[in-house]
C-alpha cells in the first residue's frame, strides 16, 4: 500500500493540474479529457518515469555559486565534513538540508524526494539506501528500480571541474606555491540562521508581552521580551529569488546579517596589577596630603593619645583608599586566569579577584593574605612616605610594627 505522504502529493499534484486546466466556461466534455488525463498524468508509475528524468535539471548543493553572482555558472558542490566540537560556525557542525538550483519546473522533483514517509526517512534517504520500503512503494513500476534510482540521484552530482570568472576569487598561500580558492557562501547555514534569529524575536511569548504593552492599562505580567539589535537584511536575486536556490526563493531572497561591528569597550578606569599592587596600582599623588600629616605627627614627636589618635587616623585613611581601589579591581570580575597576570602573586590574586571571594569569606583561609596584605602595605606605606617627604624622619621597626597593628585592629578595610 502507497504511504499516505506518496498518495497526498500526487492527488495534490493532480488538483493543481485540473484547477489550472479547468475554467468556468469549460466544457463537461473538455473536464473529462482533462480529468483523464491528470489521472494518467499522475499515476506514481508514471509520474516517477517522468520525475526520475527530470531529477538531472536540478543539482542539490551546500554552496550555491550563484549567491555570489546570479549568472555564476558552476558545478554543483557538496560540502562533506565531519562534526567536531571545535566551537567552528561552518558546514558539518550545524544540521541543515542541502540547497537545490537549476530548472524551477522541475523543483516538484525535489519536492518529492524530499517527502518523509511514515518512519520519518526522506524518499531521498530510502533510495540511496535501497531499503525494502521503497521498493515496495515502487513496486508496481514496469521501469526497474535500478533505473529509477541513477535518475533521481543525478540530482546529487557534484564535481570541482567547473568554475565560473563571476566568482571572488582569493590567493591563498601554501608553502612556496599558493591555492586560488572561489568563495562560496553556505545557503543553509545563513537560512539556518535567519530561521533561528526569526524563532527568537517573534516567539509567541514575545507576542504576548507586546500584546500586552500596547494596552493603556496593562495587566501586570512576568517576562522579558528578546530581542536582537543592529541587524541588517541582505537580499540575492533581486526580483527573482527563485533564480538563484529553492531555500533563497522560500526565504523571499533576503537573509539576515549579524552586526560585525567591534564591541564598545569602555576604558577602566583602574587595571589589575601584572606584577604586584602595591606597585602597579599605588601612586604616591594619592596619598601625598596623608604622608605630610604623617610626617607633622612624626615632626613633633609627642607621645600622648590625641597625637598616637592623629598618626592611626592617618594610616586608616590611607588603607581607605587602598580598599577602594581593591572593590574597584574586584568589580571587573574574573581576571586573574589570564596569562597577562602570571607574575601576579597568588596570595594577591586571591585578595583582588573577584572569583576567589568564597576563599575570602572562609576564615581558616584567609587569613594569609590578610596577613601578607597588612605587611605589605605597612611596608609601602613607609618606603613611599620617605621618597616623597624630603625631610623625612627616620622609622624604625617600631613605627612599622604599629602600623601593622593598626592595620590588625582594622582587619575588615583589607579583607
Amino acid at each position: 500500500m502507497l504511504d499516505i505522504a506518496i498518495i497526498e502529493f500526487l492527488e495534490n499534484k493532480k488538483q493543481d493540474f485540473l484547477k489550472k486546466k479547468i475554467k468556468p466556461n469549460t466544457s463537461e466534455e473538455d473536464k473529462l479529457l482533462f480529468t483523464q488525463k491528470a489521472n494518467e498524468k499522475f499515476l506514481l508509475e508514471n509520474w516517477l518515469i517522468g520525475a526520475s528524468s527530470r531529477a538531472k535539471q536540478l543539482s542539490l548543493t551546500s554552496h550555491p555559486a550563484k549567491f555570489i553572482h546570479p549568472n555564476a555558472k558552476a558545478s554543483s558542490i557538496i560540502a562533506h565534513l565531519p562534526k567536531k566540537n571545535d566551537g567552528l560556525l561552518r558546514s558539518g557542525n550545524v544540521d541543515v538540508d542541502l540547497d537545490i538550483f537549476g530548472n524551477a519546473a522541475a523543483l516538484d522533483v525535489e519536492k518529492f524526494l524530499r517527502l518523509k514517509l511514515l518512519d520519518n526517512q526522506t524518499i531521498l534517504q530510502h533510495i540511496e539506501q535501497e531499503s525494502d520500503l521503497i521498493k515496495e512503494q515502487f513496486h508496481s513500476i514496469k521501469q526497474s528500480f535500478t533505473q529509477i534510482k541513477e535518475g533521481f540521484l543525478l540530482i546529487k552530482k557534484s564535481d570541482l571541474n567547473q568554475t565560473s570568472g563571476k566568482l571572488k576569487q582569493v590567493y591563498f598561500p601554501v608553502s612556496d606555491d599558493y591555492h586560488l580558492l572561489s568563495i562560496l557562501i553556505p545557503s543553509g547555514i545563513i537560512y539556518k540562521l535567519k530561521h533561528k534569529i526569526n524563532q527568537l524575536r517573534f516567539s509567541e511569548e514575545n507576542k504576548i508581552l507586546r500584546e500586552e504593552l500596547k494596552k493603556s492599562a496593562p495587566n501586570q505580567i512576568t517576562g522579558k521580551i528578546n530581542e536582537i539589535f543592529d541587524l541588517t537584511s541582505i537580499g540575492y536575486g533581486g526580483t527573482k529569488p527563485q533564480n538563484i536556490s529553492t531555500l533563497n526563493n522560500q526565504n523571499g531572497g533576503v537573509s539576515i546579517l549579524l552586526s560585525s561591528m567591534p564591541p564598545k569597550l569602555s576604558k577602566r578606569k583602574i587595571q589589575p596589577p601584572k606584577h604586584d599592587f602595591f606597585n602597579d596600582c599605588l601612586w604616591d599623588n594619592l596619598f601625598e596630603q596623608d604622608f605630610t600629616n604623617f610626617h607633622q605627627i612624626l615632626v613633633h614627636r609627642k607621645n600622648n593619645i590625641n597625637i598616637r589618635d592623629k598618626r592611626d587616623d592617618i594610616v586608616i585613611n590611607s588603607i581607605t583608599k587602598v580598599k577602594r581601589l581593591v572593590d574597584q579591581i574586584r568589580s571587573i570580575g574574573f581576571w586573574s586566569d589570564s596569562d597577562t597576570y602570571m607574575n601576579l602573586d597568588r596570595w594577591q590574586k586571591i585578595w583582588l579577584d573577584e572569583q576567589y571571594a568564597n576563599i575570602r569569606e572562609d576564615i581558616k583561609q584567609n587569613l594569609d593574605y590578610q596577613i601578607k596584605a597588612q605587611s605589605y602595605f605597612a611596608n609601602w606605606f613607609i618606603g613611599h612616605y620617605k621618597q616623597a617627604i624630603k625631610k623625612n624622619k627616620l622609622l624604625g621597626d617600631d613605627d612599622i610594627g604599629h602600623i601593622k597593628d593598626v592595620l590588625k585592629q582594622e582587619q575588615e578595610l583589607l579583607k
